[in-house]
């Protein structure tokens, strides 16, 4: 029997089961929920859209599926790049937009592989703190930095040790020792061949995820027991933030076929597991989407799910009846002292379909988080046909802190494979554009179209350095008004967005910037800011 066999027959059952819906359901897709939210006052956000011309190969026996991407300035012009990891056999690639669409930068600025292994994750980061950024992909043979030598880029694999049956998926980022290097952890996943189902949540069952320190030599040695993380379980993505605001950086897992993991740093770089909502709840928890959405100060995060796409005998698994399951999209809102609750339902969130990765961003630019969700599986049988294939979702938030569903008024439909958004203003507009990273065929950008006089920006740049990694940007705006915005570093899944922070401005100006790094270091900068870019130094 073949690793995918169950989940196959399982699925062709459930699409049976599907073509009995009615119309009204095929109108939601698969939903069980038809929200009412208030619209009025909120602006629709429009798009354009650009097909890359690369078709993504995708090959399921020899590969996971799973793809990395990231923005990322090659040549340092202010302007992002989008690069998108090659499948199984396919080099990996970088796209540059021109002011009409998007070409391919030769031979990829000097990202090469050594194998035919496809690339499974990215991420950015000024490694060597040249000013320059750098990146970190992840393939099945390990860990790759590629220095950026200004414009071109030079590769070196990474001693870094993983367990023999364990796949680096994606990798987060922070100075755990506080010596000035950046250390990761890496998001472990079983190797494609030794998969024996998609449903498994038995605990030793999976990759094993590591905590790996720098020796100042880009050699790493794994410090993950010492330190407190050992959990041996599938894990899809992690990132690092200050939960509580005492001055390190905590750590927050989604592992598949699990539970979302909050990790609290106690202040020395080693860890306690600390409950949140869904540690006595199995679920699916894929992408992480990251920001104060509801701008009490705090970090806030956003969970993806299977949703309501399969039915329940299809996720359960090897789950016995009397364990508790939770198939919605989470939304943990940071109560500060370490507390978190999941308002999915309340922000209308908690009620929809199958997704990958998701992303926050202020969209149309009137000072609150929106939020962008990738959907459809490749190897599902109930999305082989393209007519059940979920749209991905675009979501704007209203002043009542729910979410409005908006893609198809947007102009954002993605009925492709989507591993995660990516986030960048590629068109250099002030506002966010938006990719979606298709596995199984050609991606897509959604270059945003200009928006009215009641939508100014305020652009804010941070080293990319390890020492940004956590900071609290706060912005005072003319009326008295506070935004908060943290700088985040891996946000989706196994991909990172812009590291450019966006704060939309409505009508408004801002007056005064304020940045707190970990470990206590502060910028002020006062003017009189919109519609520009500021570009702040390190604080350290």
């Amino acid at each position: 029997m073949t690793k995918y066999l169950k989940f196959m027959v399982l699925g062709m059952l459930a699409l049976v089961a599907m073509m009995f819906i009615g119309m009204t359901a095929r109108t939601t897709y698969d939903r069980q929920v038809d929200y009412k939210v208030d619209l009025a006052g909120t602006e629709v956000p429009k798009f354009d859209e650009i097909e890359l011309p690369r078709q993504h190969q995708h090959d399921d026996a020899n590969s996971l599926p799973f793809t990395g991407s990231a923005a990322i300035d090659v040549d340092g012009d202010g302007a992002e790049e989008l690069f998108i990891g090659g499948g199984h056999g396919q080099k990996d690639a970088l796209y540059k937009f021109n002011g009409k669409d998007f070409g391919l930068l030769p031979r990829a600025a000097g990202i090469t592989k050594t194998d035919d292994a496809s690339t499974l994750g990215a991420l950015v980061i000024d490694a060597n703190n040249d000013g320059r950024q750098d990146l970190i992909v992840t393939r099945p043979s390990g860990i790759w930095l590629y220095t950026n030598n200004g414009g071109n880029f030079s590769g070196q694999k990474l001693s870094a040790p993983l367990q023999k049956d364990t796949a680096p998926l994606s990798v987060a980022i922070a100075d755990i020792n506080r010596d000035g290097l950046f250390d990761m952890y890496v998001s472990g996943y079983i190797r494609n061949d030794l998969v024996e189902g998609l449903n498994i949540f038995r605990n030793d069952y999976g990759g094993t995820s590591a905590l790996l320190i720098n020796n100042g030599d880009n050699s790493f040695r794994d410090e993950t027991n010492m330190r407190g993380l050992r959990y041996k379980h599938n894990t899809f993505q992690s990132a690092f933030s200050d939960f509580d605001h005492d001055g390190d950086l905590d750590l927050i897992v989604a592992h598949d076929t699990g539970h979302v993991k909050t990790w609290e740093n106690r202040g020395n770089g080693h860890f306690r597991d600390l409950p949140n909502p869904n540690s006595t709840k199995y679920s699916y928890p894929m992408g992480i989407a990251i920001a104060d959405y509801d701008n009490n100060g705090f970090v806030d995060f956003m969970f993806s799910n299977v949703g309501s796409t399969p039915p329940n005998f299809m996720v359960r698994g090897d789950l016995n009846d009397d364990q508790i399951t939770n198939w919605k999209w989470m939304l943990f809102q940071n109560k500060g002292a370490l507390s978190f609750a999941d308002v999915a339902e309340t922000a209308k969130l908690a009620d929809y379909e199958f997704a990958w990765g998701a992303v926050f961003e202020d969209l149309n630019l009137d000072g609150r988080e929106d939020l962008i969700v990738s959907q459809n599986y490749v190897s599902a049988p109930f999305h082989k046909l393209p007519s059940w294939r979920l749209p991905g979702r675009l979501f704007v938030q209203n002043p009542s802190g729910e979410f409005v569903e908006v893609g198809s008024r947007a102009g954002v439909i993605n009925k492709r494979y989507s591993i995660t958004p990516i986030t960048s203003d590629f068109n250099q507009d002030g506002r966010p554009d938006i990719a979606h990273i298709n596995i199984a065929g050609r991606s897509k950008v959604f270059l945003s179209r200009p928006g009215g006089s009641n939508s100014g920006y305020l652009k804010i740049k941070l080293p990319d350095h390890v020492k940004s990694i956590g900071a609290l940007v706060t912005v005072t705006l003319d009326d008295g008004h506070k935004l908060h915005k943290p700088f985040v570093s891996g946000e989706g899944l196994a991909s990172d967005s812009s590291h450019i922070i966006t704060v939309g401005l409505g009508k408004r100006r801002a007056r005064n910037i304020d940045v707190s790094f970990i470990g206590g270091a502060e910028i002020k900068k006062s003017g009189s800011f919109r519609n520009e870019t500021v570009q702040l130094g390190s604080g350290q």
